[in-house]
């Protein structure tokens, strides 16, 4: 088995045209002679199809032979015809052959050899005369139809010619031209008759009007022309006969297909409409139960208590359970009022991670827990996120509370434990004090004579005149220092004793302000001096007396937290009778409040000091303290002026804590 590439060249040392295919068809190689003879656009049809390179006629008569070489039959030939007018049939030599690759064809041959010798004028004529009209009468048995005979007629008729390769052949034939008409009047013609009408005209000259036209040549048209007004005659009557019993035939084939295809056709349709039937039927049923689903996961939706948002890429709302909440806003808009996306975004989060996020915000007084889903589409990607959001602030403020009770829990140990140990010693001072004071008393006058005689005497340092003057003062205060300090030990250690709760204190409301001065002294001096106008004969209360404290304490230090850092503030503590009713008025010349602050100041967890650790739950627990003793509290304010809470607690009918 030799390869392809040797075998062409072997073949090309021989043959002009060679054309290889395989099974299929399929050309793998075409020789440059015959790619110019089949005139082709694409300079390389390499890998095209056969039927890309050759007309129908070499189509067919290539297909026969290649049947026949595949078989195993030797010599077989094939018909080359280009197509073209000036196309002569080229036998070819057809054989088949096995590579490497496959089975191949192998069609190859070489031009056609001119009729012309060197002597016998005559005889080479005639010769070309009669091989003219045996070639045209093949062709007019050969060809297919009227108008492929007439377009492949010039070379049959030039090959007559005495100057083959300069003669031209012109045809017009039931009005339709065909070649190109020789110039001039120097050229033979024949007329074409069909049933005794002239039909049509073959006209034959030369490129050069100088050459003149041989008698031969003028016969050999006649003869041609006889014969072709025969033919033609037969085979326009053959093409109607086999047009017409084609159109019938063609009719009632295709009146028995479209018979045929509406019979199935209405099968199909019959079918495709008890499917369609079917199918409306479950799409109903399918809608119905979509929009009942739809109506419940609306309305399961928005009964979600807490804030659900969906959020695409671009911070856009898609759907949200809350009417205020519009598709298409900006999620940061309209949910925290800003103008640009959080600076601890959860959409950038899942965006990276792909991961559900749970953060702790703060809006504002507000404490929300926000937990954001990833929403996937079918490729995996993010498209979106699912927000939920749930107001935590009383969660928030509870652990606060419960810490700040735990702190004041402890502070209560504490204060009982420091409260002892300052009482030990602060007993030691104040009965030292008494005995220091009397042992004064006796010295001192024992001294006087003693300075008499020696006017220079000092004492501590301390020239003796000034020394007698101020000795006494100085043990007076320290024994009052000694007094206080055991007041405030008493008022922490019952500030911090458990309460019962019951309201059975003969309360003297004169007494707890002192006590509560004593307090709260260190934390008013940070901001500024607190100042007493208490009444004399204030009556006696049945009432809780730690908790009515509480209440001072309070509002007391309120006060003084809401004086400003560059100003000195004065709180005053007044107390007074009206008729029956204890009158508590406690004002402060701080920053004030507005009217909407006022409104909100006894609701439990509102504050305006959350920053600084405020829980929200003085003044409410300072409300219901003074509520259970069937007292009232009010408040007066005005912004950069002051506060002043007013607490009204009748004498009698106090309710009585009954748990």
């Amino acid at each position: 088995m030799i390869s392809l590439d040797d075998l062409y060249s072997l073949i090309e040392t021989t043959f002009d045209f060679l054309l290889v295919v395989d099974d299929n068809e399929k050309i793998h190689y075409v020789s440059p002679l015959m790619q110019n003879a089949c005139s082709t656009r694409d300079p390389d049809v390499t890998g095209r199809h056969l039927k890309d390179l050759l007309d129908k006629s070499s189509i067919r008569s290539f297909r026969n032979a290649m049947k026949k070489a595949s078989s195993g039959a030797r010599g077989v030939l094939a018909v080359f015809s280009t197509g073209t007018m000036d196309s002569i049939p080229i036998p070819m030599k057809v054989a088949f052959t096995n590579s490497v690759t496959g089975g191949f064809y192998l069609i190859f041959g070489k031009q056609a050899d001119s009729l012309r010798k060197l002597d016998g004028w005559e005889k080479e004529e005639r010769v070309k005369e009669l091989s003219c009209l045996y070639s045209v009468a093949e062709w007019i048995e050969a060809s297919t139809t009227i108008k492929d005979f007439f377009t492949k007629l010039p070379p049959f008729l030039a090959q007559g010619m005495r100057y083959p390769d300069e003669a031209t052949v012109y045809s017009i034939y039931q009005g339709i031209e065909y070649g190109q008409e020789p110039e001039g009047s120097a050229f033979i013609s024949t007329k074409l008759f069909i049933n005794g009408e002239l039909k049509g005209e073959i006209r034959v000259g030369y490129l050069n009007n100088g050459k003149e036209m041989l008698p031969e040549e003028w016969k050999m048209m006649k003869q041609i022309g006889r014969m072709l007004s025969l033919a033609l005659e037969r085979k326009e009557l053959s093409e109607n006969i086999a047009l017409k019993q084609g159109e019938e035939e063609d009719f009632s084939r295709r009146l028995a297909e479209l018979e045929k295809e509406i019979t199935t056709r209405e099968s199909e349709l019959e079918s495709q409409k008890q499917k369609l039937s079917t199918v409306d039927s479950y799409l109903n049923r399918v809608n119905e139960t979509m929009d009942e689903s739809s109506r419940r996961f609306e309305t399961m939706f928005k009964a979600i208590p807490d804030k659900v948002l969906m959020i695409d890429l671009n911070w856009d709302v898609i759907m949200s359970n809350r009417d205020d909440i519009e598709s298409g806003d900006k999620c940061f808009r309209a949910c925290f009022n800003r103008e640009s996306p959080c600076v601890d975004c959860r959409l950038t989060k899942i965006i990276r991670k792909k991961t559900p996020v749970t953060v702790t915000i703060r809006d504002e007084e507000r404490y929300l827990e926000v937990h954001a889903l990833p929403v996937f589409n079918k490729d995996e990607e993010v498209e979106g996120i699912m927000e939920f959001y749930r107001d935590v602030t009383l969660e928030k403020t509870y652990e606060q509370q419960i810490q700040q009770a735990d702190k004041l829990a402890s502070l209560g140990q504490l204060v009982s434990g420091i409260g002892h140990e300052i009482n030990n010693p602060n007993q030691f001072i104040r009965g030292n004090i008494k005995i220091v004071k009397q042992a004064l008393d006796d010295m001192l006058p024992i001294v006087d004579d003693y300075q008499k005689q020696h006017p220079d005497l000092k004492i501590a340092r301390l020239k003796y005149a000034f020394f007698r003057e101020h000795i006494m003062t100085l043990v007076d205060d320290m024994g009052h220092g000694s007094e206080r300090i055991k007041g405030i030990v008493e008022g922490l250690r019952g500030f911090a004793r458990k309460d019962d709760g019951l309201l059975v204190d003969n309360v003297d409301i004169n007494t707890l302000i002192c006590a509560t001065q004593r307090l709260v002294q260190n934390e008013v001096h940070k901001h500024g001096e607190m100042q007493l106008e208490l009444s004399e004969n204030m009556a006696i209360f049945p009432g809780n007396s730690q908790k009515i404290e509480q209440v001072l304490v309070n509002l007391i230090v309120n006060a003084s937290q809401a004086i400003p850092d560059d100003a000195k503030g004065l709180i005053t503590v007044s107390s007074s009778m009206d008729k029956e009713t204890v009158v508590v008025e406690i004002e402060d010349n701080g920053k004030g409040m507005d009217e909407k602050t006022q409104r909100q100041i006894f609701d439990p967890f509102f504050t305006t000091k959350r920053s600084k650790g405020g829980t929200g739950l003085g003044l409410a627990i300072t409300y219901r303290i003074v509520e259970e003793h069937g007292g009232s509290i009010s408040v007066t304010s005005k912004p950069g002026e002051g506060t002043k809470f007013t607490i009204r607690i009748p004498v009698t009918g106090s309710r009585e804590n009954k748990s």
